[in-house]
């Protein structure tokens, strides 16, 4: 081969590539959201170094996941939910896409109340008293807004979408990874806590609901169920099937990097400390670092916040008008309506929360939390559909992680349950 050709060749490959990252940045844009990143926060003050195995084990289940939602989705002619309800019936399908549209629903409400507390943040509302609330409800319909009109007026919605969450990802990261590079964390400790672990004494009910919180909310089968579309969006075949495997490796090395350096930041500077509130994370911050900490870190947060705003809305919208039996393409009027109604319901209830002055980062951990309990049957329609695969050398390792999958998604249910219940006992 000559060199002109060898050269062509690695220039055709290293486009592949970049072709292959779009969709596992929209997926990272699902995931890393305020609830994973104060999750992500809280786990830190509360546990330290600790628990830093449990994000790891999280991510590699969660790029396994991804990957094989690729596999799905360049192996069936039919949308996810046209192939359950035709092999299952409607009603299972409905119920399915109704689960899935009210979990992405609460991944609305903590994205909308995180973007609210980032103008309070920015605006010092205690100073301004009650016009602040009405700058921060002004702000937030003024974005929502210009979300439905993103959505309206782009011929390539999806496209647009995935441009818009890698400068807002890349937003996100350099946000943090500043504060990282400022708090120098212990390099020993962060090795300790690569090894498994237990809590000590088991850890209190509120910070097992926490833990759990932020092993779904990092581990999101609804982020990878969109996965599935993502591929279909692209037109991608079985031929693109080693793309998902890059695409799983830049998953993991941005949700699980990103969620990483959070932890750690929090285990450095915030241990023991209460957190009831963003401002409190951001100020926290400010006696080691000084006034830019708070600056980083509404920059980060405010991006996987408005990063995780539309895509939420939209897989919701996509799975639920997929699941009614009408279209599953962003580009169609189904989808595009559904994705409205959830951009306005998460912003509904969080201009109430604030209305009313409640803990924004008790809700949105624990609106995250909640979405543990839905995920099972999610991750039962992913299991359906590696049953279903054709034949190939794919379907053994893609019936295998969506057992997994499945299987840790019942068991953080039922935990999370448990921790409920003995928390509000």
């Amino acid at each position: 081969m000559s060199d002109a050709a060898a050269e062509s060749q690695k220039q055709v490959s290293f486009l592949r590539i970049v072709k292959a990252i779009g969709p596992a940045i929209v997926v990272a844009s699902v995931v890393l959201g305020p609830g994973s990143i104060l999750s992500n926060s809280k786990v830190g003050a509360a546990y330290g170094y600790s628990m830093i195995w449990v994000l790891a084990l999280a991510s590699i289940f969660m790029a396994l996941t991804v990957f094989l939602a690729a596999i799905i989705g360049t192996s069936f002619d039919r949308t996810p939910f046209a192939e359950i309800a035709s092999r299952l019936g409607r009603p299972i399908s409905v119920g399915i896409g109704i689960v899935f549209f009210l979990i992405t629903s609460c991944f609305q409400f903590t994205n909308n109340l995180a973007i609210i507390d980032v103008i309070n943040i920015a605006t010092d509302s205690t100073e301004m008293g009650a016009s602040a609330w009405w700058m921060s409800l002004l702000a937030i319909v003024l974005i929502n807004a210009g979300l439905v009109w993103a959505l309206y007026g782009s011929s390539t919605p999806y496209r647009f979408i995935e441009k818009m969450m890698m400068v807002m990802v890349g937003l996100m990261l350099l946000g943090f990874v500043v504060n990282l590079a400022v708090v120098q964390p212990s390099v020993s400790k962060i090795f300790a806590g690569l090894v498994p672990s237990l809590p000590d004494g088991g850890g209190s009910p509120e910070n097992i609901v926490m833990l759990l919180g932020m092993f779904g909310t990092t581990f999101s089968i609804a982020g990878a169920f969109y996965q599935i579309y993502g591929v279909r969006e692209k037109n991608w075949t079985r031929d693109n099937v080693a793309n998902g495997i890059v695409d799983s490796i830049v998953g993991i090395a941005v949700l699980g990097g990103i969620s990483f350096i959070i932890m750690v930041t929090s285990a450095a500077v915030l241990q023991d400390a209460k957190l009831t509130s963003i401002t409190d994370v951001a100020r926290q911050l400010e006696p080691l670092i000084g006034p830019r900490a708070k600056f980083m870190f509404c920059i980060g947060i405010s991006a996987g916040a408005f990063s995780s705003l539309l895509v939420n809305a939209l897989i919701g919208g996509t799975a639920l008008s997929d699941s009614l039996g009408m279209s599953a393409s962003v580009k169609d009027q189904p989808v595009k309506a559904l994705t409205v109604v959830g951009l306005a319901v998460g912003m509904l209830i969080a201009i109430a929360v604030n209305w009313l002055g409640l803990s924004s980062v008790s809700l949105i951990v624990f609106a995250q939390a909640l979405t543990v309990i839905g995920v099972p049957l999610l991750a039962f329609a992913m299991l359906f559909l590696a049953l279903k695969l054709p034949s190939s050398k794919l379907k053994g390792p893609a019936c295998t992680i969506a057992t997994c999958s499945l299987l840790i998604a019942v068991l953080l249910s039922g935990r999370m349950v448990m921790s409920l219940i003995e928390r509000f006992s």
